[in-house]
């Protein structure tokens, strides 16, 4: 159950997507139950429910520890109860315990209408909730790319307002909906939640009306493509329900709250489906209207700040102070001026903005703004997206100030779709510095426009140069991919339970001359020593013709899928860049999961790449901001982190698909600083994403970060049978429980995987 932040609710709450039929009735029209739970018994079902363990802190820095104890979750009077209890300790603090079951592989669902009768506790600190979780999360990729669906979810300070949400996409995004009750409490008496999920739609109810509805999602990974619509919400989930104490969105229990009293009380779960669904769908299409600039170009209102006066009465700027910060803003003279008593935990504890800023995929845009401060300090600017999870389509980018006025100017591309609502952001918090600042003359211009639909291939961020070598994207899956073909050929993705391949059904005219061809032109591929791999199936008598870069592979089928993998080294950038399958003979053929890389255990180690190949985790993405600094570094990986969070997985770069042989020793090394003197841990892992069992084959080791480049390694002997798909996981969340809500920036550089000798005894 995961939740954004303060501001970024308010504004889903502003935003929520609407129907014309909002109001209306939930149906059963078509439907039949398939699965129910009334709790008449004299205990909870195990054959239906799991009950969850987890320690305090796990998500959303919630207080309790889920147990699985008769005290916390029982059956009574036809209900289950999911109880919260407080517990004194022996040095006087306080601790609880809660509940949480799920039904994950017991009852997993795709599609259907799911609703359950509860009662919810009230006070303050309590975050009861009836949501959905798709049943191997590592299917489309960690959370948020998996999916989730949030059915009920009850603040217990506010007992008469419910909220349904999804969460998808990287970066995180999220669509939010909730019903205000006219009369009553969700904490009064018993309320029917239900959503209904189908291909390309799902619809909240409370009591049976509908409050929210919505059909515009996505599954991406940033860098790495846009997985065919309805994903992530078209694979099997299950329900979770539970009651949490304390965290982020609620906050946590003061003296008012009666934990004594307080329950989960859920009178039935019930599942309906239809007999069947149709996945064919198309992803709608959204018509984003941009308002045009003023006669010169910017976008920016009252960007010299003429008018009004009082910065209170501008529609346009608003300041903003949270988290301890303490400032105010005036205008005058044709400037605005802040003046600030506290900074504040983070940056955006004081900040300026200017929202409604439309900025069209592909164009080139420049910001410019005059500034100075009172004395020498920082502050941050960048282009937020306010209705896509806060994600920057200008980074953040720190702005060195001075008492003398200086132009500032800063450009940027918009990779993303269409947005009317981007927005400015002048962050001045935590900057180690009260200083007053200045700003004038601020303006946002647009000063070109790529074609999306024409970009240069570039390799992807986990290191592959073929483009949709898993046939998840674009239209019919086939997304990148040509094909020659005759007549009485087909070709298509198959989708039986979520498992794609492409298939190759070859006419019975099919031979050398005429044969079936699958190809992609122009990968980004430059000199050097690369690996092309795949998985094929075909005729156990037939071949399967490879044309990689100008060269010729054969691969020998076997009737049965396997994985082929050829070495190849290009001392030059090659003059052809193309892929291509070519069939030869008459059969059904299966191909997946195609991949050019370059070969080595680490890829892209010196980040010469970007980010290609990695992934930079944060569980709160607000917390992090990341480059590949080639300005003050040698193009070493540059992660700036304005708070770790409270368990050292909470912010991580990773890169997976790491070979590890058993009985083979290894040597992990990488080059690291921080301007801050703090703990960094680092492992390679078993890849827990589908089972939660995250073995570190390398041992999790904790070193100590300096100011200067030092070097870190470990040398280990791989234990376990062959890996094939490690992980690489370097933590820098709070490492050892030592939790930094300090700004401050980690470089890590040179990351080496060898095979070694064994040690000397």
């Amino acid at each position: 159950m995961a939740e954004p932040n303060a501001d970024q609710k308010i504004k889903l709450e502003q935003n929520s997507t609407s129907t014309p039929a909002l109001g209306g009735k939930l149906l059963y029209d078509g439907y039949t139950l398939q699965w129910a739970d009334d709790f008449n018994g004299s205990e909870l079902n195990r054959g239906d429910w799991n009950i969850e363990l987890h320690a305090p802190g796990w998500v959303n820095n919630e207080l309790q520890a889920y147990v699985d104890s008769p005290e916390n979750i029982y059956l009574e009077n036809g209900s289950l109860v999911i109880k919260p209890i407080e517990q004194k300790n022996p040095d006087g603090t306080v601790s609880y315990t809660s509940g949480r079951v799920n039904t994950q592989n017991k009852h997993d669902f795709k599609y259907g209408i799911f609703e359950a009768r509860i009662k919810v506790p009230e006070g303050q600190g309590f975050l009861p909730a009836f949501w959905m979780m798709p049943t191997n999360e590592n299917l489309y990729g960690q959370w948020p790319r998996c999916g989730e669906i949030d059915i009920m979810e009850v603040l217990g300070n506010d007992t008469d307002k419910s909220y349904g949400t999804i969460h998808y996409g990287n970066p995180h995004s999220e669509s939010q909906g909730s019903y205000q009750l006219t009369a009553g409490s969700f904490s009064e008496e018993y309320h029917n939640f239900a959503v209904e999920w189908e291909p390309g739609r799902i619809s909240w109810y409370v009591d049976g009306c509908l409050i929210h509805t919505e059909n515009d999602w996505y599954s991406a990974t940033e860098g790495q493509g846009e997985i065919t619509y309805p994903a992530p919400f078209d694979q099997p989930f299950y329900l979770i329900l539970n009651l949490a104490v304390g965290g982020n969105w609620p906050g946590n229990p003061d003296e008012t709250t009666d934990i004594a009293s307080a329950a989960l009380y859920v009178d039935y779960v019930k599942v309906y489906q239809k007999d069947s669904y149709s996945e064919d769908v198309v992803k709608p299409e959204k018509t984003v209207v941009l308002r045009d600039p003023d006669a010169e170009g910017n976008y920016i209102i009252n960007g010299n700040f003429a008018v009004p006066e009082s910065l209170s009465d501008q529609q346009d700027w608003t300041f903003l102070t949270a988290l301890g910060g303490e400032a105010q803003a005036e205008i005058s003279g044709h400037e605005l001026h802040i003046i600030t008593s506290s900074e504040g935990t983070v940056d955006y504890s004081v900040q300026l903005v200017q929202p409604n800023l439309p900025l069209k995929e592909g164009g080139v845009y420049q910001v410019t703004f005059d500034a100075s401060a009172n004395a020498p300090r920082t502050m941050k600017v960048d282009i937020s997206a306010p209705d896509r999870s806060y994600q920057r389509y200008m980074e953040d980018t720190v702005v060195q100030l001075t008492p003398e006025v200086q132009t500032y100017t800063y450009t940027f591309t918009m990779t993303a779709d269409d947005d009317a609502n981007g927005r400015l952001e002048f962050n001045l918090g935590v900057a180690g510095s009260t200083a007053g600042v200045s700003l004038r003359n601020v303006s946002l211009k647009k000063i070109g426009q790529n074609d999306p639909g024409k970009e240069k291939k570039v390799v992807l961020a986990d290191g592959n140069y073929v483009y949709n070598g898993g046939f998840q994207e674009g239209e019919n899956r086939l997304g990148y991919w040509n094909i020659w073909k005759l007549g009485d050929s087909r070709i298509r993705v198959t989708n039986d339970n979520n498992v794609r391949r492409l298939e190759i059904t070859a006419g019975k005219w099919t031979s050398a001359l005429n044969p079936v061809v699958v190809y992609q032109k122009d990968l980004a591929l430059t000199a050097g020593d690369f690996e092309l791999s795949f998985d094929a199936e075909g005729p156990a008598d037939k071949n399967l013709s490879v044309w990689a870069v100008g060269r010729r592979f054969q691969a020998v089928l076997n009737g049965s899928d396997t994985t082929y993998s050829y070495k190849l080294s290009l001392e030059k950038e090659p003059v052809c860049r193309d892929i291509a399958f070519v069939i030869c003979g008459p059969g059904v053929y299966y191909i997946d999961n195609v991949r050019m890389e370059e070969d080595s255990l680490i890829k892209n180690g010196s980040f010469n790449a970007g980010f290609a190949g990695y992934e930079l985790y944060a569980y709160t993405t607000s917390d992090v901001s990341y480059v590949v600094d080639s300005l003050n570094e040698d193009t070493a990986a540059d992660i700036t982190i304005q708070n770790t969070g409270d368990e050292a997985w909470k912010i991580q770069l990773k890169q997976n698909n790491i070979e590890l042989e058993e009985g083979q020793w290894y040597r992990l090394s990488f080059q690291a600083k921080s301007s801050l003197n703090r703990p960094l841990m680092f492992a390679i892992q078993r890849d827990g994403t589908a089972d939660n069992d995250w073995t570190p084959y390398s041992g999790e080791t904790i070193v100590q970060l300096g100011q200067e480049y030092q070097t870190y390694e470990v040398c280990f002997q791989m234990t376990y049978p062959t890996d094939m798909k490690a992980v690489l996981s370097i933590s820098m969340g709070a490492v050892g429980g030592e939790q930094i809500g300090q700004q401050h920036r980690i470089c890590i550089d040179e990351i080496h995987l060898d095979k070694i000798e064994a040690p000397a005894v």
